[in-house]
């Protein structure tokens, strides 16, 4: 049993701008599998038919202040993309023992809108990645998640290596 404390998190764009001081919130991206309800002919009851891929990866974010170096990354021309790093720091309540989360994603700055203005309120910007392409999740050093579009999907998931002939046969 663990009671895991957040104590910091940045976002790291490209390899060189670290938003750590200007960044107030960040999400990683949610895994869902995409899935179809099926009632076969004779059953009272639907089931979901699941392993039918996963939704589009994304991560949205938020940062306080101005920056038109985030800002100016939205959208470009086909194929450009750029890399983010998130990374989190938890502390264990219980145990006092120390975790790094990260992650690493290739993809595009698809939203840039400004929060609502109010008076005596610092602004801020929504920022959120989408158009995906290369994804991987990290904790304490090991690799839990590893998606690459272009090599045929998942290498690594839940920690394990997978689709090693699936990427044999069409890449190879």
């Amino acid at each position: 049993m663990s009671l895991p404390i957040l104590r910091g998190f940045t976002l790291i764009v490209n390899d060189d701008m670290n938003l750590a001081i200007q960044i107030e919130s960040m999400q990683l991206p949610g895994l869902e599998e995409i899935t179809e309800d099926y009632q076969p002919g004779g059953s009272d009851l639907q089931i979901q038919i699941a392993g039918l891929g996963v939704k589009p990866l994304e991560a949205p974010f938020k940062l306080k202040g101005h920056m038109p170096s985030v800002a100016g990354l939205f959208g470009g021309a086909p194929g450009i993309r750029h890399t983010f790093t998130g990374k989190k720091f938890i502390v264990d309540e219980l145990d006092g023992s120390e975790h790094e989360h990260a992650i690493d994603i290739t993809g595009r700055l698809i939203s840039v809108a400004e929060e609502e203005m109010g008076g005596g309120k610092a602004t801020g910007y929504d920022h959120k990645i989408g158009s995906i392409i290369q994804y991987s999740y990290m904790a304490d050093g090991k690799v839990l998640h590893r998606f690459n579009f272009t090599q045929g999907g998942w290498a690594v998931r839940n920690g394990v290596a997978v689709n090693e002939g699936r990427r044999r046969v069409l890449f190879g």
